[in-house]
């Protein structure tokens, strides 16, 4: 048996154990899946930017939503549809804000990206969920907005408040 021999067996078996594992790495799955909420449009963020979503609980009135608030998760994907990041928040109260940040510089690559930002919240399906659940959902009145600011200034370049519904699940035809 040769040196090279010896040395080869091990080096193979490792590399066809990382390549098992990369084949079967999944990207992060949302905690609340991007069905139903708000989203924006595309944006691009260039070296050197941060991008931010805010989230504002606006309901006119806490009786109307009771004591639970509203569960919201913030997300960013980019142009395949991965997650980025994201930050779910239990109880978002009435009055109450969130935000979630990206900074750009902290993402492989170095040219502009493009990302979405998307706020799901609300009930998405299942089993028929009891009747003060549907309450609280119907009740959240979520404002969003979308910035842009440069990192070195913390400015604002973009304000984006444009967000659009979410299509539903899908609804099966009969």
């Amino acid at each position: 048996m040769t040196a090279k021999s010896v040395l080869l067996g091990p080096i193979l078996r490792w590399a066809c154990f990382t390549a098992c594992m990369m084949a079967y790495a999944q990207p992060p799955t949302p905690a609340i899946p991007p069905t139903q909420g708000l989203g924006f449009p595309i944006v691009g963020v260039a070296p050197g930017q941060s991008v931010r979503i805010n989230a504002l609980n606006q309901t006119p009135s806490p009786a109307l939503q009771g004591q639970a608030g509203c569960r919201i998760s913030l997300q960013f994907f980019d142009t395949d549809e991965q997650l980025l990041t994201e930050y779910v928040v239990p109880v978002l109260a009435v009055g109450k804000s969130a935000a979630l940040d990206l900074n750009r510089d902290d993402l492989p690559g170095g040219g502009r990206l493009s990302l979405r930002a998307v706020l799901a919240f609300g009930y998405s399906g299942g089993a028929n969920p009891p009747p003060q659940l549907l309450q609280q959902t119907a009740t959240c009145n979520i404002v969003p907005s979308l910035e842009i600011y440069d990192n070195d200034t913390q400015k604002t370049n973009i304000l984006v408040t444009d967000a659009r519904p979410l299509p539903g699940p899908p609804i099966p035809i009969p």
